[in-house]
């Protein structure tokens, strides 16, 4: 990294540092100013070597001509102030509810635009009443003291990382640690309040002003005065006005394809659970170390790294830099090529960014779209084309002679690998021990190794040293040190080395830093796997388990750990509408009927910080809680990240799973109608679970596909489950669990014969049937009559309740019987399983 660009990134960061203390109570000499309380944090906090490059902190909202020899850089993040607040909207007059606290992002999307839900201010932690929207603010005293803790806790974060930076200072991994207290603390804090609808964390805005002050610091060290004329313009234009040149920065997004062929691409079932948790865990390891090769290649500090999650990774760098974006995706491609023989593939495409990027900007409706020539969209839709033709024309960007090898004779004369189908030279395959004519490549053997660390891993640490040259048939080791990346995973922190480094704590806070060099932070990473716990009894006598504490159980355990069918259940869940939300849920209409794009660069990344708190964070805490709450590990995640999770496990504790996600969704974003579609699949123990995520996914896409858009400015509606080969709204899906619990009460408790399920079910199936040719009318009615009336009169003279057949005798009755078969038919394919003994 620059050492320059690095001191001009943590200006950036803490230039509204202030904020958080005077709102905590914080005072100076000049009272409670922000810029004022920020230099002092500065001059306390801050260790020494870099405090003087840090007059922007207190400068950047007075005269520059009054810094003297500092006025450059504080110029800099004046500027990169304006261009991270363009979102702020002057409003005409106070409003009602009070706005210390942050607006959630969610509230403010399409359709409802001006609803209101508030975000708890409180440190980010992985619990619903630190995350979920509020329907009401907290009282004015309630809010005082949050900003006083905060502050309080913040500042002895900050004094922990001066302490060790004071007397061996390294400015990347200070940056590194500052942005994690940063999100710890400022994730739910407003940005700005005072005129503005406070919907941007001060998280979001500093640390993308931190990113476009090292661009602008880039761009404009050797045209200064030009500078002072852009600045003049960024203060003295409304932001739907800011011109349209010069650029200020350039926007670089990264897209892994081929991941889901990566992923589900495997042949044999065995070992397949842990091998594919590996290639996920890869693919999310393998992103960032990418992203961050690029960086450092460029001497970026990390502030510029805006986003990296789901085979996906954003940057923000100087506009001359991206001439350099094709030599890094012929070098990355190089690379995948060489380690995955076409199936990975890296998307990578840059654009400039000019002022008018930046603010809100006006829209037309054209072919079908909303169409502006300013403001992010603007300059994502072109990032989108130019993403887009790379994709269909994978590896082009390499040299004939290289790609040759995509057209050979493949695995010819060569030993392929049962697991993963690529070829090996005689003497290299690893022969199972359990199954002899199974034999594993090299690579495969590492992926199940890696899939094995992962089971109790806590940290996660990357290591950063020279670019190392592939071997023949890299493993994924040697794949990631094609980056300078050494990586290692485990239960305990790897001792201290020598090398600068990223110590992550994953899904916990991050351990205390240690040296100078080693960044510490906190990482999301759904990371959980069924364990054995000690005393654990194995579910089936019958058969032997090895039940050891803390082995990873099999796929045989869980389906056997399910209540009722021993059957395996296999999630795919995904957030709906993602992409229409990103590019057209920040629209809305003003008063003269025109329509703007709201959706400006601090609002859109702040959304992205919450999506990735909760599918990489909260996802995560729901699969242990439920662990914990029945005292057996049943769930396997496979993956959760971006929008979408995968989950293997016992059948029923994955349904609850689902159900809860579903729920928990609601109360994280406050909205209900922004949906979350599932696909959930039901698998014999032995079904190769590579299939298995395949028709889940294909269950998913069912359930996406019945979704009905009533206008141009609402989504599609979905917000579905494929369940036991029916697609069902979330809605109407509580009705059905509700008469699955009243079944199975009554089953078990002998007040209603077994047979009931399969006569619902049977009258159902002739309904579907018949009904084509009938319509709604038909025998099924008076046959369901009859037999529901003989088993009401059985009750009564055994003096069982009546309350269920009365029910359901209401329910099926005449033209009720249409409106309710096809949910208590569910239902009661439902209980059945749920009531079965161990038979398949």
């Amino acid at each position: 990294m620059k050492e320059e660009l690095g001191k001009i990134a943590l200006a950036g960061l803490l230039h509204d540092i202030g904020k958080l203390g005077a709102r905590a109570g914080e005072t100076t000499a000049e009272g409670k100013d922000h810029a004022a309380v920020g230099e002092k944090f500065v001059r306390q906090y801050v260790p020494r070597p870099w405090q003087d490059a840090l007059a922007p902190v207190g400068w950047h909202h007075h005269d520059p001509e009054r810094v003297g020899q500092a006025l450059f850089p504080v110029q800099v993040v004046m500027a990169a102030d304006r261009l991270s607040a363009g979102e702020r909207e002057r409003r005409a007059g106070k409003e009602d509810e009070p706005l210390a606290q942050m607006v959630s992002p969610f509230a403010r999307l399409a359709p409802l635009p001006h609803a209101r839900t508030w975000l708890p201010l409180l440190p980010l932690e992985l619990r619903p009443q630190h995350l979920f929207a509020l329907a009401r603010p907290w009282e004015e005293a309630r809010v005082r003291q949050a900003y006083a803790d905060l502050w309080r806790d913040f500042c002895a974060g900050a004094e922990a990382l001066r302490r060790l930076h004071e007397a061996e200072p390294h400015l990347e991994s200070y940056l590194i640690g500052l942005l994690d207290l940063l999100l710890r603390y400022t994730w739910a804090v407003p940005s700005a309040f005072y005129y503005d609808v406070p919907d941007v964390s001060l998280y979001d805005h500093l640390r993308t002003t931190a990113a476009l002050a090292v661009c602008v610091h880039a761009a404009f060290s050797q045209r200064q005065a030009e500078l002072a004329g852009l600045l003049a313009q960024l203060r003295g234009r409304d932001p739907q006005e800011w011109p349209e040149e010069p650029a200020v920065a350039g926007l670089v997004e990264g897209d892994l394809s081929g991941i889901q062929d990566f992923l589900y691409g495997l042949r044999h079932p065995k070992g397949a659970a842990a091998i594919l948790r590996a290639r996920s865990f890869y693919l999310q390891v393998l992103t960032e170390a990418v992203a961050r090769w690029i960086l450092r290649e460029l001497g970026l500090p990390p502030t510029n790294l805006l986003y990296c999650g789901g085979g996906r990774f954003r940057l923000l760098v100087p506009p001359a830099e991206l001439t350099r974006v094709e030599e890094f995706r012929v070098q990355a491609n190089r690379i995948l090529l060489k380690a995955h023989h076409g199936s990975l593939y890296l998307a990578l495409a840059g654009v400039p960014l000019a002022p008018a990027h930046f603010g809100a900007a006006p829209v037309k409706r054209e072919n079908g779209g909303w169409r502006s020539p300013r403001g992010l969209r603007a300059a994502e839709d072109g990032l989108n084309r130019a993403l887009a033709r790379q994709k269909d024309r994978r590896f082009l960007e390499l040299p004939s002679e290289e790609l040759e090898e995509l057209f050979a004779p493949y695995a010819e004369g060569k030993e392929v690998c049962r697991v993963c189908g690529a070829p090996a030279d005689a003497g290299e395959m690893e022969q199972d021990p359990e199954e002899p004519e199974l034999r594993w490549c090299p690579r495969c053997e590492r992926f199940r190794e890696l899939g094995r660390n992962l089971r109790n891993a806590k940290y996660l640490r990357f290591t950063w040293g020279p670019v190392r040259a592939l071997p023949e048939k890299p493993t994924w080791e040697e794949v990631l040190a094609g980056f300078g990346v050494q990586l290692e995973v485990g239960r305990d922190p790897p001792p201290p080395g020598r090398a600068p480094a990223l110590l992550y704590g994953l899904d916990a806070p991050p351990p205390s830093p240690r040296q100078a060099h080693e960044a510490v932070a906190r990482k999301f990473l759904v990371n959980v796997v069924p364990l054995w716990r000690p005393g654990e009894a194995p579910p089936s006598p019958e058969k032997a388990y090895a039940a050891n504490p803390g082995e990873i159980k099999h796929f045989g355990v869980l389906a056997r750990q399910a209540r009722g069918a021993p059957y395996l259940g296999v999630l795919r869940m995904d957030m709906d509408n993602l992409g229409w939300l990103f590019r057209d849920g920040f629209l809305a209409q003003e008063d003269s009927g025109a329509y703007v794009d709201r959706g400006t660069f601090s609002r859109k990344h702040s959304l992205s910080t919450l999506l990735t708190v909760f599918f990489e964070g909260y996802v995560g805490e729901l699969v242990r809680n439920l662990a914990q709450g029945e005292g057996v590990e049943r769930v396997y995640a496979v993956y959760s990240g971006g929008d979408d999770l995968f989950l293997v496990g016992s059948w029923d504790a994955v349904l609850t799973l689902a159900q809860q996600v579903r729920e928990d969704f609601a109360g994280f974003t406050g909205r209900r109608d922004l949906g979350i579609s599932a696909g959930f699949l039901l698998v014999h123990e032995k079904y190769p679970l590579y299939l298995a995520a395949q028709e889940a996914g294909a269950r998913l896409e069912e359930a996406k596909a019945t979704g009905v858009r009533s206008s141009d400015l609402t989504p599609p509606q979905k917000d579905r489950i494929g369940f036991l080969g029916r697609v069902v709204p979330w809605a109407a899906f509580a009705e059905v669990r509700e008469w699955k619990e009243r079944l199975v009460r009554a089953v078990e408790a002998d007040e209603a014969a077994r047979r009931v399920l399969f006569v619902v079910r049977e009258m159902e199936a002739l309904y579907q049937e018949g009904r084509k040719k009938r319509g709604p009318w038909g025998p099924w009615i008076w046959r369901a009559a009859y037999w529901l009336a003989r088993q009401r009169l059985a009750a009564a003279r055994e003096k069982r309740p009546l309350e269920l057949y009365q029910d359901l005798q209401q329910r099926l009755r005449w033209e009720a019987f249409a409106q309710n078969i096809e949910t208590l038919s569910l239902a009661a394919r439902w209980a059945e399983l749920e009531t079965r003994g161990g038979e398949r």
